[in-house]
């Protein structure tokens, strides 16, 4: 699974942070939890690095 930041085209702001196999399937569970249009929508995939990875 890979992080992804998804951001919403109309303000520039992110809306979600969240793993998921491609950047399309992050869009749309963002979607789905933001109600907010998938089209409206972009997902950058992001690293968080080790020194944030949970124990």
């Amino acid at each position: 699974m890979k992080t992804f930041l998804v951001y919403d085209l109309d303000t520039g702001l992110p809306v979600a942070v969240g793993e998921a196999i491609k950047a399309e399937w992050a869009r749309v569970e963002a979607a789905e939890e933001t109600n907010i249009r998938a089209e409206n929508l972009i997902a950058e995939e992001i690293s968080l690095g080790k020194e944030f990875e949970l124990l």
